[in-house]
């Protein structure tokens, strides 16, 4: 059987240091000394907390005791097992676990067991970051800490404790006509001559017409279109598309010269293949801000385009299920962002505001008519123009 006991590990500046261990009165760190498995054993419990302590004295005297996993060790490890995920994904996922590692050390917390809900919380207000920003990292943490409970490194998920903030999504604007025409415009100002110009004008119609991703456009292989039809698997969740493309985009497409630095005849529509895929997504990204620049379009990005294609066919009365397979993303996200723009929802609000209208002001012949004078109550007409001389008008009243 362990032989342990709980200990003060008093610093050199505590007064209590030659008064004993005076466990009520100090607040330095608890650790245990003893005899474990035969052996000496004298270690910090990093923690101030005789509740906690005591809690990890009972854990060190069971027989089927595991020293804890560090936090280090568990990242390293979560990392290892989304090896498979997307660079976006190991990016956002090693910004957040190193920074939460990097602020639990200064707070002395090293070990998983170690990590509570304050912890958490900690991480959070050191963080200075957005809400909508918080509201993804806690996800990470909570994936985390999950991938650790699963292995039974600790017994229960802190991040799961916390609530995440309230955030307002923002709407979610197609472009208007205009604005399309407006970036196409923008493509042909570009100082780079026309390889560039068509290039820009390619992809921004690529874009237009079948709501890929920036990072599909930017890697779309030549074998990949054919027929009057596109099909992929996309980057991002591996999704199929199969759609047709209209004559206007598929003249661009053929039009287009061959990437600069190809050796023989490219595999790929706009990259030339040299250097990383990531990089060349990069490039495309700041060639496509330069042209929304240009267009002065408000608020212009490329992922808009994705709205504004599904907006489109909501409208045309086109089932969630359909829009999916065309963005290549799933029924349920199509309907969190969407569902404001679905035919059958626009028919039932201007059913119902119809009811309203004809029922309240229009039907009722019995209630008495009122008389107003526009021009007298500084009212406007139905095109939102004042009358130029007195015009009486009679309606009936709703109540």
């Amino acid at each position: 059987m362990p032989d342990l006991y709980l200990v003060r590990l008093h610093s050199d500046k505590c007064p209590h240091r030659k008064k004993g261990q005076q466990f009520l009165n100090c607040k330095c760190s608890l650790g245990v000394d003893g005899t474990l498995k035969g052996k000496r054993y004298r270690k910090s419990l990093c923690t101030r907390s005789l509740d906690k302590a005591y809690r990890k004295l009972a854990a060190l005297e069971r027989p089927d005791y595991r020293e804890p996993k560090s936090i280090q060790d568990a990242i390293e490890a979560f990392k290892s097992s989304k090896e498979d995920a997307g660079h976006g994904t190991k990016r956002n996922h090693r910004r957040a676990l190193d920074n939460f590692l990097r602020i639990a050390k200064s707070d002395g917390i090293t070990k998983l067991d170690d990590v509570e809900i304050e912890t958490v919380d900690l991480f959070r207000k050191k963080r200075l970051i957005s809400a909508m920003t918080w509201t993804k990292e806690l996800a990470i943490l909570r994936n985390f800490f999950g991938f650790c409970v699963s292995r039974k490194w600790i017994s229960s998920n802190p991040a799961k404790e916390v609530k995440p903030p309230k955030v307002k999504a923002k709407p979610k604007e197609p472009y208007t006509q205009e604005e399309v025409v407006r970036i196409l415009s923008a493509c042909d100002q570009l100082g780079r001559g026309s390889y560039e110009r068509s290039r820009a004008r390619a992809m921004v119609l690529l874009l237009r017409y079948t709501g890929l991703r920036i990072s599909d456009v930017a890697t779309l292989a030549r074998d990949r279109v054919r027929n009057s039809r596109i099909y992929l698997h996309t980057m991002k969740n591996g999704k199929p598309i199969f759609l047709p493309i209209p004559p206007v985009l598929r003249d661009v497409l053929d039009a287009l010269p061959q990437p600069k630095g190809t050796k023989g005849r490219s595999k790929h529509l706009f990259w030339s293949g040299n250097g990383t895929t990531r990089a060349f997504i990069r490039g495309v990204t700041r060639t496509l801000a330069r042209v929304f620049e240009l267009s002065g379009v408000e608020g212009a990005h490329a992922h808009r385009f994705r709205h504004t294609l599904a907006t489109a066919l909501l409208e045309k009365g086109w089932m969630t299920e359909d829009v999916s397979d065309v963005l290549g993303s799933t029924p349920e996200i199509i309907r969190k962002h969407y569902a404001q723009w679905t035919a059958q929802r626009q028919e039932r609000i201007s059913s119902l505001a119809q009811d309203v209208w004809d029922v309240g002001f229009l039907s009722d012949s019995k209630k008495p008519a009122v008389t107003v004078d526009c021009k007298k109550d500084n009212l406007v007409d139905g095109m939102g123009f004042e009358p130029t001389t007195p015009t009486l008008r009679t309606w009936c009243s709703p109540s």
